[in-house]
């Protein structure tokens, strides 16, 4: 996809404030003047939540339903590579790949996604609080599902992305505000993305044999 192209480097930034929530990293990053953002930039502007915005500012587009199967096929790669590295070190393992730090995305079409989502996050980190706390650490439980969701985003199925795309907008989230509420919607919402997968694969099996 043109939204992707690999130059750059990043450098490590500390934690950040009340003001760096998610809606307001991604709204700064979108109205800069690059034509393009390096993916070390978006990291450094993270702070110490790096995975939970990394994974929520890549799957962002997904959450539109546009006919771009091999964007969501592109897109899955380093949203794999993060929830691993999220499943295998947690939140506090730190960050270190160059190759991904390298990526690039185009401005215009992180501000078209933020455009559309920032009021909606916007409107969850209003309401959202640290709670649940059992459930919104549990860093590598996250990992593990979104590393699921990212194999099924790998599926090049149009109009499929946007369900599992929403479930791990929610899951990164809920990293990021330390909210298990939104960590259990996202856990709930990846059971039905699984349920209705199920029901389709058993459908199609059951149009193919009565076809045989």
């Amino acid at each position: 996809m043109a939204a992707l192209v690999m130059d750059g480097n990043s450098t490590p930034a500390d934690d950040g404030d009340r003001d760096h929530t998610a809606s307001h990293v991604l709204r700064s990053l979108a109205a800069r003047n690059e034509p393009s953002i390096s993916f070390g930039t978006i990291l450094a502007a993270a702070g110490a939540r790096v995975h939970g915005l990394a994974l929520l500012l890549i799957v962002l587009p997904e959450t539109l339903p546009l006919p771009l199967p091999s964007a969501s096929t592109i897109l899955a790669i380093p949203l794999f590579l993060i929830s691993l590295h999220l499943a295998v070190f947690g939140e506090g393992g730190g960050w270190s790949s160059p190759r991904l730090d390298a990526i690039r995305i185009r401005r215009t079409a992180l501000a078209a996604a933020v455009r559309y989502v920032a009021p909606v996050l916007e409107w969850l980190e209003a309401l959202s609080r640290p709670r649940w706390s059992a459930i919104a650490r549990r860093e590598r439980l996250i990992g593990l599902v979104c590393l699921y969701l990212s194999a099924v985003l790998f599926l090049p199925l149009p109009f499929v992305n946007a369900p599992p795309a929403i479930c791990m907008a929610l899951l990164a989230l809920g990293l990021i505000q330390r909210d298990g509420v939104i960590v259990t919607l996202g856990l709930a919402g990846s059971a039905a993305v699984t349920v209705a997968l199920a029901w389709i694969v058993l459908l199609a099996g059951g149009l193919v044999g009565g076809t045989g």
